[in-house]
């Protein structure tokens, strides 16, 4: 029976047609919450919960916020997607999962198969701004926010700075990937709301957020404190990791209930 509470919406305006792979998200989701499938020109005006996938959604999010409208996000999952992506983050009433961490057990975490490493000192700064499409759901223009972060740094230390633009999922994969740049001698990465700053606390070097960042908790977020950066525990660590390990979910979980469950204390 379907559950005409739930619109999942169709990634596809009558301007940008959705692809082909665009639509497993949405479909599997609404197999697991008994979802109706639905476009967004049918659904934007209803007061029901939506679903949404990706940040070709950002203008559906905006719009989902103005109007009150409870919904799940569907993106990149945090980590335990390397060499394959697995993990999707399904996220409630926003785009990353920035809530007080909660108290969970490891075996989400285990089944990611992810090795920390320990902290470690460097001198290089890496500026990774997120794409110029997910700064739209702020109005922020990429470049500016580059440029003010990069002028704003130089107010508090004399350390090179690095900028590290998103690249495609094959370039991050196998051409300077970002754990091969965090190991070149960092001190710490500085971004607004990028996965970046969950990869560098993975991989041992602390992090200045500037924006809604699953990092937060572990985070700096001034860049007059960038010389006196917060280096979490490794408890502190090792809870928030389990924490976001109940943020993301496999296809499979998707279909048979279990991401539906988890997101609704089920």
């Amino acid at each position: 029976m379907t559950n005409t509470d739930i619109l999942c919406i169709e990634r596809k305006f009558r301007d940008f047609p959705a692809k082909d792979n665009m639509g497993s998200f949405i479909n599997n989701f609404a197999r697991g919450c008994n979802g109706q499938i639905i476009s967004w020109q049918e659904a934007k005006d209803k007061p029901n919960d939506f679903v949404l996938w990706g940040a070709g959604m950002i203008r559906a999010v905006k719009h989902a916020e103005q109007q009150g409208n409870n919904y799940y996000y569907i993106d990149n999952g945090y980590f335990g997607n390397y060499p394959n992506k697995r993990f999707f983050r399904i996220i409630r009433n926003a785009t990353h999962d920035t809530r007080p961490i909660i108290d969970r057990p490891d075996d989400r975490l285990r089944v990611a198969n992810i090795q920390t490493k320990p902290f470690s000192k460097g001198s290089r700064i890496i500026v990774a701004p997120p794409s110029p499409k997910s700064f739209t759901l702020w109005d922020i223009d990429q470049p500016t926010w580059i440029e003010q972060t990069v002028n704003e740094l130089k107010r508090h230390t004399d350390r090179p700075i690095s900028i590290r633009e998103k690249r495609s999922r094959k370039d991050r994969l196998h051409h300077d990937t970002i754990q091969q740049d965090l190991a070149d001698d960092c001190h710490c990465l500085v971004t607004y709301n990028s996965v970046a700053a969950v990869e560098a606390l993975i991989e041992g070097k602390p992090v200045v957020t500037l924006g809604p960042n699953a990092a937060t908790h572990l985070a700096t977020h001034s860049l007059s404190d960038v010389e006196n950066i917060k280096i979490p525990t490794e408890e502190e660590r090792e809870a928030w990791l389990r924490h976001l390990a109940y943020s993301q979910f496999t296809h499979q979980e998707m279909i048979n209930g279990t991401a539906w469950r988890i997101l609704n204390g089920q």
